[in-house]
């Protein structure tokens, strides 16, 4: 059975709206799936009726920045009780933190002459979790904004990814992070509240250490997301390994943002990526 547990809609980072990505998955074959937009369940609700008309089973679910130790460690919430007051007051925190962050670093962008006066009037426009990529294309609708970007990446062809090092992991300007909850914190509500936290996609640009994964399953996080996109074949096998020793729930999720634009054959990661449940130890602790 495919399935797929980390999908992201417009209420974060993703292009596609929670029915369009719905829609995607189940052109796919995917049956069972959960989107897990940063720091908000908002989509949730159209996400479940257009899953349900498609015969898709939803699982509710959630991805949230954390910081553990010093790192960043984004974690995936799933069966969350998406009623509870204790958990979406959680939610509207971290996004007003990261509102406040936001509009401090375009000020500053402003003042380093990046973006034209008046850009950081654009962070308006957002209501729910503000995604770094959706700021980038309403900082690039204000007259003048491409082509300062433009001239400082000698690039008017320049992607997405560039652009975003440029105005948000400048050393010179200030590196923006993610607004972050303390992991323990997260681990806390999770035991009040219920259901199941894993780690997501451990191996994107990090060295992951048994030692980790160790520290983090005595916390409280139960699973580790090693069918990934994100991961080579080696890092696979080597956290399947680490799920194996630490008695963990093995899970899988495409990390579906958007399609990418070209005349190239690859054009989503479901060009060369499929999960099937058969092969994720312990899953149906969470999909039932």
């Amino acid at each position: 059975m495919i399935i797929d547990l980390q999908v992201h809609s417009t209420y974060s980072d993703g292009y596609l709206s929670p029915t369009e990505v719905a829609n995607f998955l189940a052109h796919k074959g995917v049956k069972v799936a959960s989107l897990t937009d940063h720091n908000t369940t908002a989509g949730y609700p159209e996400f479940s009726v257009a899953c349900n008309k498609l015969g898709i089973k939803v699982i509710p679910g959630v991805e949230i920045y954390t910081r553990f130790n010093n790192q960043q460690i984004n974690i995936l919430w799933y069966n969350l009780p998406l009623d509870s007051k204790e958990f979406n007051d959680l939610m509207v925190s971290t996004q007003k933190h990261w509102f406040i962050r936001l509009k401090w670093h375009l000020k500053k962008l402003v003042r380093a002459n990046l973006l034209v006066a008046g850009s950081e009037a654009v962070i308006k426009q957002f209501n729910n979790y503000i995604p770094t990529n959706g700021l980038l294309d309403a900082i690039l609708s204000v007259p003048g904004n491409r082509e300062i970007i433009a001239k400082e990446l000698n690039n008017s062809l320049f992607r997405e990814e560039e652009a975003i090092a440029l105005l948000f992991n400048n050393k010179e300007i200030g590196r923006l992070r993610p607004s972050s909850i303390n992991l323990e914190k997260v681990i806390n509500f999770r035991n009040k509240l219920g259901g199941q936290l894993v780690f997501c996609h451990p191996a994107k640009g990090r060295v992951v250490t048994a030692k980790l994964v160790a520290q983090l399953k005595s916390l409280g996080v139960e699973g580790l997301e090693v069918l990934s996109p994100h991961h080579s074949l080696g890092a696979i096998f080597y956290l399947q390994d680490l799920a194996e020793r630490n008695e963990m729930i093995i899970t899988a999720g495409s990390d579906f943002h958007r399609f990418e634009k070209g005349s190239y054959g690859l054009t989503s990661v479901y060009d060369y990526w499929r999960a099937d449940s058969s092969h994720l130890r312990r899953i149906e602790e969470i999909i039932g």
